[in-house]
C-alpha cells in the first residue's frame, strides 16, 4: 500500500474514472503529464502547499476508505478527513478516557524506554561512521530508558524523558555539521535548515502514525503519557516518539551524511527556515522510502509503515 505525498503548489487532484489523477505529475520524470494512482493500491494521501481537489476525488478516497490529511508549510498538521466507517474510534473514546493510571503508565513506560533505546542506537551507528568511534552519550541514554522502565508516576516519566530528549539533542548537534547552524531541536518556528527538516518529517509521520491509531479504532485524543498536549491529539504524540528516530531522524542523517542537504536549499528569516519547494518534494519521497524499508518486528523482517500498524493494535 502507498502514502500518497503532494507537495508544492498548483496541483489539480480529480477523479478519472475510478483512478486518482494528479496533475503536474508528482514526480517529474513521469512522461504522460500527469499521475494516476488506483485508490486500491492507497492507504493515505498527505497534502501539503496550495493545491485544487474535486469533490468527485475526495469521494474516491473515501469510499476506498482512504484518509486525507492537509499539512501547513512547516509539515504541522492543519487536518484530516477521514470516512465515516473509519469512526468506531469514537465509541472507545470513553473506555480510553477512564483508563487506570496503572495502565496509562505500563504502556506509556514502553513507549518511553524504547524511544529512548532508539535515540542510543540512532547515535551509535551515526557516530561510528561520522566520527569513527563511540558515541559519549549512550551511556547516559541507555541510564534515562532503565530508569523509565521504573518509574511509579507519569510525572516521573515525563522528567526522563525530557532529560533524555535534551542529552539525544545535544549530541546530534556535536555531529550535524557547523554551516547548518543546529542547536539543539526548536519547533514554532522551526529556526535552521535540519529542525525544518525533522519538523516536515515528523509532520508527514503524524498523518501515518494517526491514521495506524484510527483504524487500530484508538481516539487520538486520549493519551496515556501526553494526556493534555496542546489541547491536540495526545495519543499521536505519545505513539510517534518510537518511530521519530528510525523514520525521520535517520532520513535526514543519512542525507546530511551523504551530502545530499545544503544550507542553499533553505531559506532563513526572522519568521523561521522554510525548505525549498524542489527539494521538499526530494526530502518527502525519501522520508516515505523509509517507511518502505525493511525493518524487524517481532522476530520478522516487514516494511516500517507494516511495524507501525501492527504495533498500534
Amino acid at each position: 500500500m502507498t502514502v500518497c505525498c503532494i507537495t508544492g503548489y498548483g496541483k489539480r487532484i480529480r477523479n478519472e474514472k475510478g483512478l486518482i489523477a494528479i496533475d503536474p505529475p508528482v514526480q517529474e520524470k513521469e512522461k504522460s503529464g500527469k499521475t494516476t494512482i488506483d485508490p486500491d493500491d492507497l492507504s493515505l494521501v498527505l497534502v501539503t502547499g496550495d493545491h485544487g481537489i474535486s469533490t468527485s476525488a475526495i469521494r474516491l478516497l473515501l469510499n476506498h476508505g482512504i484518509e486525507l490529511v492537509l499539512l501547513d508549510d512547516r509539515g504541522s498538521p492543519s487536518g484530516f478527513l477521514f470516512p465515516c466507517a473509519k469512526c468506531a474510534m469514537i465509541e472507545n473514546a470513553a473506555w480510553q478516557s477512564a483508563l487506570p493510571e496503572k495502565n496509562r503508565l505500563r504502556v506509556a513506560r514502553a513507549m518511553v524506554e524504547q524511544a529512548i533505546r532508539n535515540t542510543s542506537g540512532l547515535l551509535e551507528n551515526v557516530w561510528k561512521n561520522m566520527k569513527n568511534g563511540k558515541c559519549p552519550a549512550t551511556p547516559e541514554l541507555l541510564a534515562y530508558a532503565a530508569r523509565a522502565k521504573k518509574t511509579v508516576a507519569l510525572s516521573d516519566l515525563l522528567g526522563v524523558e525530557g532529560m533524555a530528549t535534551r542529552r539525544y539533542y545535544r549530541a546530534l548537534a556535536e555531529i550535524i555539521p557547523k554551516p547548518f547552524g543546529f542547536h539543539g531541536r526548536t519547533r514554532h518556528p522551526p529556526r535552521d535548515p535540519v529542525n525544518s527538516l525533522m519538523s516536515y518529517g515528523y509532520g508527514i509521520l503524524y498523518g501515518v502514525i494517526r491514521t495506524a491509531l484510527v483504524r487500530a479504532k484508538l481516539s487520538p485524543f486520549y493519551g496515556v503519557l501526553h494526556a493534555d498536549y496542546r489541547k491536540q491529539e495526545p495519543l499521536v504524540y505519545d505513539f510517534i516518539e518510537e518511530f521519530r528516530q528510525p523514520v525521520v531522524d535517520r532520513t535526514v542523517l543519512t542525507m546530511l551524511h551523504h551530502k545530499q542537504v545544503d544550507p542553499s536549499y533553505f531559506v532563513v528569516a526572522a519568521d523561521g527556515c522554510r525548505i525549498n519547494p524542489e527539494f521538499k518534494r526530494e526530502y518527502a519521497r525519501a522520508v516515505l522510502a523509509r517507511l518502505d524499508a525493511q525493518y524487524e518486528y517481532r522476530g520478522q523482517n516487514m516494511p516500517l509503515s507494516v511495524a507501525i500498524n501492527a504495533q498500534a493494535r
